[in-house]
């Protein structure tokens, strides 16, 4: 069995199309086809089945696909810790985060990042898929929050780095601004700046308002943690964000008035196990721990 057979066979497992596999093969058709027989012979069973147009996997053609893609994983990983190695750490970084924590915290630390690893580029990419990013290999590392009620992937290792409370954002002219706390009954009834249905954070609250009974009723929504409170500075409505993001943001003219019981949020930093680890990626970990570390 030649790894060349078993990249024919893992883009038509992608394909389940022989033209199309064959297409971004660079390969002709009957070249595809005679390479799978060989591959079939090679097994003992058949791993596709040709119905009418149709070509389905057989189970047989589910296990080998399963062996075959950690195969080419594990090669995938010679081939960059050699270069990881060989380059002085010239590598690619690409990082999924919430939407939200952009502006918020990471700037300082991909300068410094930067300034350790010059001769490595580094993505940043918003996402609100970060789990599924991390384990189709779109991206190195995710850093997100930690969601119990999603069941755990083997793939997947989970560093829990940093915890921390939310808090009520007014304007400095609200009527609840001199409050020392809230509590979820004093929110019944405020008009709420939050982000979409489906980010993480706006999820987060509305799991936890329902505990209290409580419905988060929004009056505009903006997937920016710079212009939720930039609408609470204009007096447009209140917000509910992580506590220490006020620090971020010490000219806008609001307050953060603690909630008790309020919702608490982890965040993680999430790899596949199976992927080799650079050196930028393990430094990047290192730092997010450091640099969160002082917030506590």
């Amino acid at each position: 069995m030649e790894f060349r057979q078993l990249q024919y066979f893992l883009m038509l497992c992608n394909e389940l199309h022989f033209s199309e596999a064959a297409y971004k093969l660079g390969i002709t058709q009957p070249t595809l086809s005679q390479q799978i027989r060989v591959l079939e012979d090679e097994v003992g069973v058949p791993l596709f089945d040709r119905i009418g147009k149709k070509t389905v996997k057989t189970e047989a053609g589910e296990i080998l696909e399963h062996h075959a893609r950690q195969i080419a994983q594990q090669l995938e990983n010679a081939k960059t810790a050699i270069a990881d190695l060989t380059r002085l750490h010239a590598s690619h970084l690409r990082i999924a985060v919430l939407p939200s924590d952009l502006d918020y915290r990471l700037t300082s630390l991909l300068i410094d990042f930067h300034k350790q690893f010059p001769q490595t580029k580094v993505q940043v990419f918003p996402s609100i898929d970060i789990v599924n990013q991390v384990l189709n290999i779109e991206v190195d590392l995710g850093v997100g929050l930690s969601m119990p009620a999603v069941p755990a992937d083997q793939r997947l290792t989970r560093i829990p780095f940093y915890t921390e409370t939310y808090s009520l954002y007014v304007h400095a002219d609200h009527p609840l601004a001199e409050n020392e706390f809230v509590s979820a009954d004093d929110l019944r009834t405020i008009p709420f700046v939050m982000y979409p249905k489906g980010f993480y954070g706006r999820d987060l609250i509305d799991r936890w308002g329902l505990e209290y009974g409580l419905t988060v009723e929004t009056i505009m929504e903006t997937g920016s943690a710079t212009s939720l409170l930039q609408l609470v500075h204009a007096g447009i409505g209140a917000t509910i964000q992580p506590s220490r993001l006020i620090e971020s943001f010490p000219s806008l003219n609001i307050r953060a008035i603690e909630i008790k019981d309020s919702p608490i949020r982890e965040m993680v930093i999430m790899y596949r196990n199976d992927k080799y680890m650079s050196v930028a990626a393990k430094a990047f970990i290192h730092k997010l721990e450091t640099s969160f570390r002082t917030f506590r």
